[in-house]
């Protein structure tokens, strides 16, 4: 009866390490990789639905451990475990159509007309991070671009700013309108390689750096299932004139189901 009892507890033994092995979160996140696929459009000088900017960004969900090994080191050597999901970057780039619009100013006491317009430019310079927010009993994420260090899918992050970019000002040709260069130039979320926008006013005119609308583009929404996606839009603001449509695919697949599409 003691040799039944000790084979028993045995047989236990072995079932309850098996359940562990199967149900821990090492196990789990050994299956494939699974990516997140972003189509963003903006339109930016609404009630005109010319203007627009479109973006494809595709990431890649990494435990936090391999993020962030020296603070899952310290956590384990306390007894504990860093927990979680980040998103690492895998690929970004983005479009700008050509856009012009006026508006109604006053110049020396009387009306006036001030003109603003940018041409046609495209990017691969493009920036963004993300994690998931653990909200019980559903997953939901946080998604936005961003100018700040960027995890790449290795666990190895990289600054932004170290990168190569190079900022051309005004370009004066003779028989045409002077142009001043006004302003800082500086990196963002998304660098066009015609990175200008042309002002006149008043009689004068100048190109300033052109701000693309994604650099408020944040977003928390729940996670959809694998093979799945999710369809929304948001407005920058009650009064702003930028509008924000954006679809997000998951997938087991590395490849961006429209990247470089104007479509979702």
């Amino acid at each position: 009866m003691g040799n039944e009892k000790t084979a028993f507890r045995a047989v236990s033994l072995v079932a309850f390490f098996l359940c562990l092995v199967v149900l821990s979160p090492v196990a789990a996140s050994a299956g494939p990789k699974i990516y997140l696929h972003f189509t963003i459009k903006a339109f930016v000088d609404l009630p005109d639905t010319n203007g627009v900017e479109w973006a494809w960004v595709t990431m890649v969900e990494l435990d936090k451990p391999k993020a962030y090994p020296a603070e899952a080191e310290v956590a384990q050597e306390h007894g504990g475990k860093l927990e979680g999901t980040v998103f690492a970057f895998v690929q970004g780039a983005a479009w700008r159509s050509a856009h012009r619009y006026k508006r109604d100013v006053t110049c020396k006491g009387l009306p006036s007309k001030s003109e603003t317009f940018w041409e046609e430019s495209e990017s691969d310079s493009v920036y963004a991070m993300g994690q998931l927010i653990d909200t019980n009993p559903v997953y939901s994420f946080r998604f936005g671009f961003t100018n700040r260090r960027i995890l790449l899918p290795d666990g190895t992050w990289i600054e932004p700013g170290s990168q190569t970019n190079v900022f051309v000002g005004a370009i004066n040709v003779e028989g045409e309108v002077h142009e001043e260069t006004r302003g800082d130039f500086y990196l963002q979320v998304v660098n066009y390689r015609d990175n200008l926008e042309h002002r006149r006013r008043c009689g004068k005119a100048w190109v300033e750096q052109y701000l693309t609308a994604f650099r408020s583009f944040h977003i928390v929404m729940e996670r959809p299932a694998v093979g799945e996606y999710l369809f929304a839009q948001t407005l920058d603001g009650p009064t702003s004139r930028k509008h924000f449509v954006y679809r997000v695919d998951r997938s087991t697949s590395p490849e961006h189901p429209f990247w470089k599409q104007q479509t979702m």
